[in-house]
């Protein structure tokens, strides 16, 4: 029977010399090169992926994050390709076809339908048949007066007894497809013109709400993008900056951020549009023709202040992120290193700590375009945004609320963008910083 190892007592000094003595038991086979096939098994060769397509495979597991951008896709594709697919423009006026419902008849239409199949008056039509026939120079039997009656207390002609909508339509003389046209179109469409259909419906200028929303919508990503791009620039120095140098220099871009933390974004906008606004007039008034003045006379002073605003307000939450990463990195041995071969502190942020501070500032980033969208959509909604013709998402809403009771959809349709587009930006970014976070790695 084999003698049993002695366990080691606790607090002992004393060392284990029995896996030493084991030893001497080895031979000179144990000692011999591994072979090709034990080498290939005992080290398994991966290929080596970047941070980025290390960050592209985690961010493809994350299904909410991929459907969103799936969606943000779609919303790009229906702001920048769709206008060029629908031949309406978004200012253009299409006279007899105002107030179109989405893929419904026309006005007029609707009108005929509902006095063809209404109750009348008994007498009432009596009298209006009479004096038709006195027209024509005729006379109407006690018969056709009955039949006048009977047909009026039935609620409209017996000829549209049993027959659907459509054939009703039809019967009046309206096309049997004629959703989305006016009246004037559909002569065009039976005389041989293609005509594209007014999908949302028009407003009550005839300009088609469709194409409308897509630059809408346009505007909407744009100025987001645009934001949130002056907020990456202006947050990333600020914040690397008031990182890397600490001490008094932090302190005192620390208490500007707090101010600035504290001011109403809203009065800001308003005072900017405001004290802007003569001086935007007079100069599009001296420099007319001047590309620069055609510009901002579409956009006007209002959207100019909105951007300064950001410049000046929004950039607050990036730069205080970006330090925080800073003040870690910074005492990193690379950075170290590069300080005694002598690199600049300019050089050090540019070439070391802001590329290693990418993830963080890419899904930042991301993150500020709702809140840019959002912020443009509110003021568009107030009046204080884009200037007519040119539209927004927020103003189409603003539209709306006078015919809300008539025309419910002229403000859905726009709120549903904003909902889903906002929506769909915030799910994208919350993916995107947990896969470019390399602390989530697994």
């Amino acid at each position: 029977m084999a003698e049993k190892q002695k366990k080691a007592v606790f607090g002992s000094l004393q060392p284990d010399v029995d896996p030493l003595l084991e030893l001497n038991d080895l031979t000179a086979a144990d000692f011999a090169p591994a072979t090709s096939g034990e080498k290939e098994d005992f080290i398994q060769q991966r290929k080596s992926i970047s941070y980025w397509a290390d960050a592209w495979r985690r961010l493809r597991k994350n299904v909410v994050a991929m459907v969103a951008l799936g969606v943000i896709v779609l919303l790009v594709l229906f702001a920048f390709v769709g206008p060029m697919l629908v031949p309406y423009g978004y200012d253009q006026f299409n006279a007899g076809a105002e107030n179109l419902y989405p893929w419904h008849y026309s006005l007029e239409a609707q009108q005929a339908y509902k006095e063809a199949t209404s109750s009348q008056d008994p007498d009432e039509a009596v009298a209006a048949a009479e004096a038709e026939a006195a027209a024509r120079g005729e006379e109407l039997s006690s018969k056709d007066k009955a039949l006048i009656r009977a047909q009026a207390k039935a609620g409209g002609g017996a000829e549209y007894e049993g027959m659907s909508e459509e054939e009703i339509y039809k019967a009046l003389g309206y096309s049997a497809q004629p959703f989305g046209y006016s009246n004037d179109e559909l002569q065009r469409i039976a005389d041989g013109e293609k005509v594209f259909p007014h999908v949302f419906g028009t407003d009550r200028y005839g300009r088609d709400i469709m194409v409308r929303t897509m630059f809408a919508t346009r505007v909407s990503m744009i100025i987001g993008l645009t934001a949130a791009l002056i907020v990456l620039v202006i947050g990333a120095l600020y914040g690397s900056i008031s990182g890397f140098f600490g001490g008094t220099v932090d302190v005192v871009m620390q208490r500007i951020v707090d101010v600035i933390y504290s001011l109403p974004d809203v009065l800001i906008i308003l005072l900017i549009a405001t004290a802007m606004s003569p001086h935007v007039t007079q100069f599009i008034t001296d420099h007319q023709g001047f590309f620069l003045a055609e510009f901002f006379k579409k956009v006007g002073p209002n959207l100019m202040g909105m951007f300064i605003a950001f410049a000046c307000l929004y950039w607050v939450g990036m730069s205080r992120i970006i330090r925080g990463q800073i003040l870690t990195l910074k005492k990193q041995e690379y950075v170290t290193a590069a300080r005694a071969l002598g690199a600049s502190s300019g050089r050090i942020i540019k070439r070391h700590l802001l590329p290693n501070c990418i993830g963080q500032i890419v899904a930042t980033t991301c993150l500020q375009i709702p809140s840019a969208i959002f912020t443009e959509s509110f003021m568009s909604f107030l009046g204080v945004g884009v200037l007519a013709p040119l539209t927004s998402l927020g103003s189409m809403c603003s539209d709306a609320l006078g015919g809300i009771s008539t025309y419910p959809y002229r403000l859905i349709i726009p709120a549903i963008i904003i909902s889903i587009m906002i929506l769909s930006f915030n799910l994208f970014g919350d993916g995107l910083r947990d896969a470019l976070d390399p602390r989530l790695k697994k």
